[in-house]
């Protein structure tokens, strides 16, 4: 049962790779086909998008962490208040 299962493992990622070849060859005969100034428009903007989006998601999470932080805080000082309210109408 385990070289069965090993079997079909192995041809999966046999025909994964195959795929895998297969879009490269396309993509590089696509790439031969363009002039160059499209080619490198192409790769400007592939660039950009490389560039803007883990830019983004760091934004994103630096945001999440900030607005984590003011809601704990927010709670803290609203529990201080309360306690302190309590404090004073106990005296």
């Amino acid at each position: 049962m385990k070289s069965a299962q090993t079997e079909q493992l192995f041809t999966l990622m046999r025909q994964a790779a195959h795929e895998f070849y297969y879009l490269c060859r396309k993509a590089f005969l696509a790439m031969m086909a363009l002039p160059l100034p499209h080619l490198l428009v192409i790769c400007l903007v592939i660039a950009v998008a490389l560039m803007i989006l883990p830019l983004a998601l760091s934004i994103f999470i630096a945001f999440m962490i900030f607005k984590l932080i003011v809601i704990l805080l927010a709670i803290n000082i609203n529990k201080n208040q309360k306690q302190a309210r309590q404090l004073n109408q106990e005296q």
